[in-house]
């Protein structure tokens, strides 16, 4: 009788342990995983995208040389420069102070033309005002002009009939 139980308690657990099993197998990790796969493949779409070309790279570089290309030139110079006679390092410093004078001179004058500009444009815009004031009034003159010479004329052709 025990062996009885025992057999169907074994078979009574294995039914169960099945019927377990098949409610856990689920399809949905299998979803998950092409999604996942689908946004990996339209991220590497879009680094793809946004990595620069060969011609992107090659610009960016001529872009930092010529950023660089001052700093360079000026190391140039003073590497130079310490390499000449000390009388030749003073007479490119005396002529280095004499750029300097020039351009700042330059710079002044460039800033007096600048003012003088805004000075006549500014004269000009008045004197347009001016006269396109004027040129109104005498628009409005002429119009009242015309306007009684119209109720003199009405008045020759129709006599007692005034405003």
């Amino acid at each position: 009788m025990a062996a009885k139980k025992k057999a169907r308690r074994t078979t009574q657990r294995s039914s169960k342990s099945t019927k377990a099993k098949a409610r856990v197998k689920r399809p949905a990790p299998k979803v998950k995983r092409k999604v996942k796969v689908a946004k990996a493949k339209v991220a590497v779409r879009k680094a793809a995208k946004k990595a620069p070309t060969r011609t992107q790279r090659q610009v960016a570089a001529v872009r930092a040389a010529v950023k660089k290309a001052p700093a360079r030139a000026r190391a140039a110079v003073r590497k130079a420069v310490k390499k000449m006679p000390p009388k030749a390092q003073k007479a490119v410093a005396k002529a280095e102070k004499q750029f300097t004078k020039t351009v700042a001179a330059m710079k002044k004058q460039a800033a007096k033309t600048v003012q003088q500009a805004e000075a006549a444009v500014a004269k000009a815009q008045d004197s347009a005002e001016k006269s396109a004031t004027s040129m109104m009034d005498q628009a409005k003159d002429i119009a009242g002009k015309v306007s009684d010479a119209m109720e003199s004329a009405v008045d020759k052709v129709i006599p007692g009939q005034a405003k």
